[in-house]
């Protein structure tokens, strides 16, 4: 941890020290486009057994036997990942950049092996004649190690954990990879088990159950239920807003 820096984390340094972390991969779900990453990463904590051990945020509740807060951080053992991710469906831009690069910054001060961020793209920006359904944009030392090369159109906005993982990736050569699924601005299922399927593949991790999305029930925190509805008032308002937002004072 950056101790001259404001950090957001807080995660068993003494839990972290008795494993290899070298040897583990992390894998980061946000909520952005389609809800991909949310609901990706979602399904596996529900689905796998893992056990958390880092977390952010002022909330806090206990779920099969683990603590949770806002966003959390989980381990699966069986994979050697460790999953992070907002437990709740607060959009990528509802936190401000410099918490995600504190986090970031954090994350990365783990020292594991690879870093990975799932996420959604606008199905809108896929050419008509491509055949892919997922882009890449990976780190110089990403490219380097595992020959994924960047089919990531130019002059799209990176945002959130995708562009602070990018940047610091790049900045001290940590490999890092966004994995971002072409989706639906709505929140898609179907783009969500495009990326299980990739997630599967590339990070080597039995996901069970991946047709029938398993979700968190949040409904019992009741500032997340107020800002929800806060928020489907607000789209009702305004249906041309480009992306969705919350009151994230609300959230905490």
């Amino acid at each position: 941890m950056n101790d001259d820096e404001e950090s957001f984390l807080i995660y068993s340094k003494d839990f972290l020290s008795k494993i290899k972390i070298e040897e583990y991969q992390v894998i980061i779900g946000i909520h952005g486009f389609g809800a991909v990453g949310y609901l990706a990463l979602t399904h596996m904590v529900e689905t796998l057994d893992v056990k958390s051990f880092a977390y952010w945020g002022d909330s806090s509740w206990f779920y099969k036997n683990n603590i949770e807060a806002l966003i959390t951080a989980y381990i699966h053992e069986e994979s050697k990942s460790i999953f992070v991710l907002t437990r709740v469906p607060i959009h990528v831009s509802s936190i401000p950049q410099r918490f995600w690069d504190a986090i970031v910054r954090d994350i990365i001060d783990w020292d594991a092996r690879r870093y990975i961020v799932v996420g959604g793209l606008r199905e809108v920006t896929r050419s008509a004649t491509s055949t892919d359904w997922i882009a890449y944009a990976p780190s110089p030392k990403w490219t380097e190690e595992y020959n994924h090369q960047r089919n990531l159109s130019d002059k799209l906005l990176m945002i959130g954990p995708l562009s602070s993982l990018l940047l610091f990736g790049a900045a001290y050569e940590v490999s890092s990879l966004g994995m971002l699924v072409y989706c639906n601005f709505e929140e898609d299922p179907d783009a969500t088990k495009v990326a299980l399927i990739e997630i599967e593949k590339i990070c080597n991790i039995k996901i069970p159950n991946k047709e029938n999305l398993q979700r968190f029930d949040y409904s019992f925190i009741p500032s997340i239920s107020r800002a929800m509805f806060q928020q489907e008032t607000a789209d009702e308002d305004d249906e041309e807003d480009d992306v969705p937002g919350y009151d994230f004072d609300e959230l905490i």
